[in-house]
């Protein structure tokens, strides 16, 4: 194959059906040792690709194509490569190709019917001269052009199916960023509606208890008290609210980011609480990554502040926090010694409105850790948490690698 300027993290291999290796025709990031052919497809796969990779070479053979299966192919000592690997099949053999993103592969499927086109031009010059010189019958046909043209047709519709599976995506895309606005102009409307009566009801009742604390009851100042600060969590909710509907739709510009800055900035935001606590946070130093900035502030604010609202009464707060890197993505976890959790609310804590703790005492909306959830998402990964009631808690989630 000859190599083109657009591909640059390729793979094209023929194998036969037993999935061994025979022919390297391209292999940019030297994956396969071609001195050994053949060898085994999943030799050059990481060992957590193995039981996707099954799944994908069973497809290819009962369904003849497949296309897009992300694997994960291994790389010596440096770390695993995730790759999209479509493939087909024709006569006896499987065609495979790989590379990093959609965009390779439309390249790749480009240069390779670009290719075939060229074989099949120069097989009919062939047919040509061999009829002139009566060398070749008409009614006799090439193998190998029979297997090329099979293949490009083949390779033609594969590029129809992704340019119209990609015009779908972008009609989607639109139709979700128009969707994204309105939803953001309703969030602010109804946020702004819902506080003016609220200040005004609030503003009223602290008129009521400057002017008339002392002279009413005990009762009626109690009342007044619990009226003014039900008034104040409805407005903490409303905020809460609010941000949890942004998420995902505002500040999405991915960058990289120093998280040992970004818990810097947390520090600052959290150091009344962390004060009057005497809270000992700590964290080695964290690494860079990809992701949007200030929402992964507010996931480190959230757990931070929950780890020392939820602390145990006669302990210092203490709060770990660490990192794993991992093949694909970063995991991180965020260690306390406070009161813990049951572990019947596992799940249930990063639910909406939720809030498992029976201590009044502590404030909250029971938003902060659905609004963690959803960040986490959003930055493709998961969270959970490993807590048993009274030993702490550690909440770990992971962030994909971009």
């Amino acid at each position: 194959m000859k190599k083109s300027s657009k591909i640059t993290s390729g793979l094209y291999l023929m194998c036969n059906r037993n999935g061994q290796i025979e022919e390297v025709i391209f292999d940019e990031l030297n994956l396969v040792p071609k001195n050994q052919l053949p060898v085994p497809l999943f030799d050059i796969l990481d060992s957590e690709s193995m039981s996707k990779a099954a799944g994908f070479w069973s497809e290819v053979q009962s369904r003849e194509f497949v296309r897009e299966y992300e694997l994960l192919v291994a790389r010596g000592n440096q770390l695993s490569l995730p790759l999209k690997f479509t493939a087909g099949t024709f006569n006896n053999r499987v065609w495979v190709i790989a590379a990093q993103s959609e965009k390779g592969l439309n390249e790749m499927l480009d240069e390779l019917m670009l290719i075939n086109n060229e074989q099949q031009n120069i097989i009919r010059r062939t047919e040509k001269k061999l009829s002139q010189t009566g060398q070749y019958a008409g009614t006799q046909s090439f193998d190998s052009y029979d297997e090329i043209t099979r293949m490009n047709n083949e390779l033609v519709n594969v590029q129809r199916q992704l340019i119209k599976k990609n015009e779908e995506i972008n009609r989607l895309n639109n139709e979700l960023k128009q969707s994204n606005k309105e939803l953001e102009h309703f969030a602010h409307s109804i946020s702004h509606d819902l506080k003016e009566p609220l200040r005004m009801v609030t503003s009223f009742l602290k008129l009521l208890n400057q002017r008339y604390s002392g002279q009413l009851d005990e009762k009626a100042d109690k009342y007044i008290h619990f009226a003014v600060d039900g008034a104040g969590r409805m407005k903490v909710l409303i905020d809460d609210l609010l941000e949890f509907s942004r998420v995902g739709r505002v500040n999405s510009t991915y960058e990289k980011t120093d998280l040992n800055h970004v818990l810097e900035n947390v520090m600052k935001l959290l150091e009344h609480i962390i004060k009057e606590q005497n809270a000992d946070v700590n964290w080695n130093h964290l690494p860079e990554i990809r992701c949007q900035t200030m929402p992964m502030q507010q996931l480190f604010a959230n757990l931070i502040s929950n780890s020392i609202k939820y602390r145990k009464e006669d302990e210092q707060p203490v709060v770990n926090i660490d990192y794993k890197e991992k093949a694909n993505q970063w995991l991180f976890s965020v260690q306390d010694n406070g009161i813990g959790i049951n572990s019947e609310f596992h799940s249930a804590v990063f639910e909406v409105f939720r809030r498992i703790d029976t201590n009044s005492d502590v404030s909250g909306t029971g938003m902060g850790l659905a609004i963690c959830k959803k960040i986490v998402e959003e930055h493709g990964g998961k969270i959970w948490v490993e807590s048993e009631e009274g030993e702490g808690s550690t909440f770990i989630f992971t962030i994909k690698k971009l």
